[in-house]
């Protein structure tokens, strides 16, 4: 059993422990070091002194993304059994009073600034579509003329209107927790569109957010130690990776065959990493995404909601400290007989703030409120303060952006199981947050597969050719020419891409890694117009004569067909090519290709049990999972088929009606999901 270490215990390591524990099970012991005596990080949600009212003191809310697609974090807080609450809110405190958006603002400042705050929305929607908008942050951002200006030039450029200036300022800039000049006008495009119907939706769980930190913690399977600062990583003289740290009692010292390094952006640069090549790496990794931004959080407990109907919603935007928002906790938790404002102070006010005492702190948001709230003072029974600078990122994703492994493995090529989970890889939220834990530990669980194989039992090195031997009993099962079946039906194939792309009959198909031909002849007595392409020499000798013609010897890297001459692809060949020369490949496919491609290479996130009963990973020179094939596809001229016709349900009832499913091949409808891809024209 190998042995993992997650350095952090706020919610990217716990996401990352649970991700683990549900993609290798048992195949490995985690233990997780936590600086501080609790988990969680910036999810808290806590309890006044005086009296038992509830207020968030981190995390203010999560994002709702199941309007236009699936959403992992939902899915997951339904998982758990967890209860949201929605929120939603219209109103704005602008030059003193509280006013209803787009309404109140032509009311107070006429027509002209209200057409401009109309106007410029409908530019934002024209800009980035809701689908756009779901798929986040990936290399199609690079493309965005936006992108490479500040959010400041935007505003100037596409609103004359002073006032509707200062207006997407004020609605804006506590999501985007810094100043216009210091992010991108694509990133600030999104938060603009959080106020545009359709896009996003906004929730808090129930009785507290730090309930998902509660559930993540019941649910992995990990050694937890509290009080552990990790003060260097770098390698040990067996090769394995080690940690230094402090455990409160004095140094402690651990090796490890894997390490997922689960800690905000400034907490990395407070780590020692040991080794040039790796402290190089890491110095340039801290740098990319160095973009600080900050947050203040003044909670604040009254005797009575004394503000009555003045706040329908969860919160309002106020234009005090730059630009901030107002929560009333009371819509979204129990705060009885109270009534309890939480001010998020975010950008440069939170900086020059947390300077101040809490006291300071206290009587300035008690001084932000609409004087038509009456006495504040009054009411006010206590104030927290929770200071988060540095806590999220001004440009989340980096500019340009890059692709997610590049970002997740700073250093691959010496200490490729040093892995980094953060919500600065994608969009500075739990839902960013989520997604990073999910692709690094598939990076993590790649590693683990190559590792495990080069552990072999009994210290006996299994062979890594694919050679006659290997035909001659293929997977263990016998000659090619009698098991190949088992492994590919061609009823099977043929339903699945009917399901996907229509008619089949008659189709011209292409096998990429077509052995001695026996599936190209089964397909063609089916009526499709099947060919095949295989790079080794023996196993294609044994072509029977009758479809030496349409069976080819070659590369898939440089094949001998025409542009578009084939409807569909199926390949299985993609995992046995050299990883400089893949990207080549695939490009090479959707040359030959018109309308898609079925993936049916070996992936490390396929059944452990299935890969170890076949040896499935017998001449795999690129090993990756179906999320990381799929990053390959889209940067080179394809799309999931799913994107344009979620049939997952149908292809999933197809697999278990062939007797395809968990135990045999596929693991779950994700993996189906992840296996047809729709050729894309470039501008798509």
């Amino acid at each position: 059993m190998l042995d993992l270490a997650i350095v952090g215990g706020g919610p990217g390591g716990l996401m990352s422990a649970w991700y683990l524990k549900r993609k290798l099970g048992d195949l490995c012991r985690v233990t997780i070091y936590e600086a501080s005596d609790r988990l969680g990080g910036k999810i808290v949600t806590r309890k006044f002194d005086s009296a038992p009212a509830m207020y968030e003191a981190g995390v203010a809310e999560i994002y709702d993304y199941s309007m236009t697609g699936p959403d992992p974090l939902r899915e997951l807080i339904q998982h758990f059994g967890l209860q949201t609450i929605p929120m939603d809110a219209e109103q704005v405190q602008f030059g003193g009073e509280l006013i209803n958006d787009v309404a109140g603002m032509r009311r107070k400042y006429g027509a002209k600034t209200a057409a401009a705050i109309e106007a410029f929305r409908k530019r934002c929607a024209e800009a980035l579509s809701p689908i756009e908008y779901y798929e986040g942050v990936g290399a199609h951002d690079n493309e965005n003329p936006w992108a490479y200006k500040t959010a400041e030039q935007v505003l100037d450029e596409e609103v004359e209107d002073e006032t509707a200036k200062r207006f997407f300022k004020v609605m804006a800039r506590s999501d985007i927790a810094t100043e216009s000049h210091n992010t991108n006008g694509l990133n600030a495009l999104k938060n603009y569109l959080m106020d545009v119907d359709g896009y996003i939706g906004l929730y808090s769980i129930q009785n507290g957010n730090e309930q998902l930190i509660e559930c993540l913690q019941s649910e992995v399977n990990a050694d937890i130690q509290l009080n552990h600062r990790v003060l260097a990583v770098g390698k040990a003289p067996t090769g394995r990776y080690q940690l230094k740290m402090m455990n409160g009692k004095g140094p402690e010292t651990r090796d490890f065959d894997l390490v997922l390094v689960c800690l905000p952006h400034s907490w990395l640069a407070t780590v020692g990493w040991e080794g040039e090549q790796l402290r190089k790496s890491m110095v340039k990794h801290v740098s990319y995404f160095d973009r600080p931004a900050h947050y203040l959080r003044v909670s604040i407990l009254f005797d009575t909601p004394f503000w009555g109907e003045k706040i329908p919603g969860a919160w309002f935007m106020s234009e005090a400290f730059g630009g901030c928002c107002v929560y009333n906790e009371g819509a979204r938790h129990d705060v009885g007989k109270h009534g309890v404002l939480n001010w998020l102070i975010p950008g440069s006010d939170a900086l020059a703030f947390a300077n101040l005492s809490d006291q300071e702190l206290i009587d300035a948001a008690l001084k932000s409120l609409p004087a038509s709230f009456g006495d504040a003072r009054a009411h006010f029974m206590e104030g927290k303060i929770h200071r988060w600078l540095s806590s999220v990122n001004a440009i989340p994703g980096g500019m340009p952006v890059r692709d997610v492994m590049t970002n997740h493995r700073p250093e691959p090529k010496e200490h490729p199981g040093i892995v980094v989970v953060g919500d600065y890889l994608f969009d500075s939220t739990l839902n960013g947050l989520l997604d990073s834990s999910d692709a690094a530990t598939d990076i993590i669980l790649t590693e683990m597969m190559r590792l495990r194989r080069e552990r072999a039992q009994d210290g006996k090195p299994l062979s890594d050719k694919i050679d006659r031997e290997y035909f001659e009993n293929y997977r263990g099962l016998g000659p090619y020419s009698e098991a190949w079946r088992h492994f590919t039906d061609p009823d099977y194939l043929t339903k699945l891409i009917g399901i996907v792309w229509g008619k089949v009959k008659g189709a011209k198909l292409l096998i990429a890694g077509s052995a001695s031909g026996e599936l190209v002849g089964a397909l063609r007595e089916r009526g499709i117009d099947a060919w095949g392409i295989e790079n080794n020499r023996a196993i294609h000798a044994k072509t029977p004569k009758a479809l030496k013609k349409y069976n080819k010897l070659g590369s898939i890297t440089d094949m001998p067909f025409k542009d578009g001459a084939f409807d569909f692809v199926f390949e299985t060949s993609l995992c046995h090519v050299s990883p400089k020369q893949v990207v080549r490949a695939i490009r090479e496919l959707n040359r030959v290709v018109r309308t898609g491609l079925v993936f049916g290479s070996i992936t490390s996130d396929m059944a452990s049990a299935v890969i170890d009963r076949y040896d499935l990973l017998r001449g795999v020179k690129k090993l990756g999972t179906w999320w990381e094939w799929s990053e390959l596809f889209f940067g080179n001229g394809f799309d999931l088929s799913m994107h344009r016709k979620d049939c997952a349900v149908a292809l999933w009832e197809a697999t278990l009606a062939a007797n395809k499913g968990p135990g045999q091949w596929y693991a779950d409808a994700d993996s189906l999901r992840y296996s047809f891809f729709d050729k894309v024209e470039d501008d798509d």
